[in-house]
């Protein structure tokens, strides 16, 4: 398949939180794989966390982003804050990518908070309607009764 049929099929079949959540995991899988002395493996792997966190930076910059304006704010100032840190570690050879990790790892967590379908109320399962059980009975009770 080529990446150009691969790619329309991913956005097809994945919504645009979770190629966000394959990124960031793809970039700290970058990071954490760094080891001592490996200066390209570095250097890659910061250089795609400065790019994803700049796409980040330009996305929620279109007027037609729709998230709050609040909220907009926090991530931008967060994305200048990872892309600086990126470009830091990038010429301080020593310094630890554990905070780039870190921050990408709370963005992979808040990001599949939204991707989460809500839970349905036990009334409005099927198996609770037919069993007559009550809206309250826990779901393994409804099915049972």
């Amino acid at each position: 398949m080529s990446v150009a049929r691969y790619t329309a099929t991913m956005a097809v079949t994945q919504g645009p939180r979770e190629i966000e959540i394959r990124a960031f995991r793809y970039v700290n899988g970058l990071l954490a794989a760094v080891t001592d002395g490996d200066v390209l493996a570095r250097m890659t792997a910061l250089r795609k966390n400065f790019q994803l966190w700049s796409m980040l930076l330009s996305d929620l910059m279109l007027p037609d982003n729709a998230l709050p304006a609040e909220l907009k704010a926090h991530l931008a100032s967060l994305s200048l804050w990872a892309q600086n840190e990126s470009n830091r570690a990038m010429f301080e050879d020593g310094r630890s990518l554990s905070a780039l990790i870190t921050v990408n790892r709370d963005m992979i967590e808040a990001l599949e908070t939204q991707t989460k379908p809500p839970a349905v109320p036990v009334a409005a399962t099927p198996a609770a309607a037919k069993s007559g059980a009550p809206a309250s009975a826990p779901r393994s009770l409804a099915a049972t009764a």
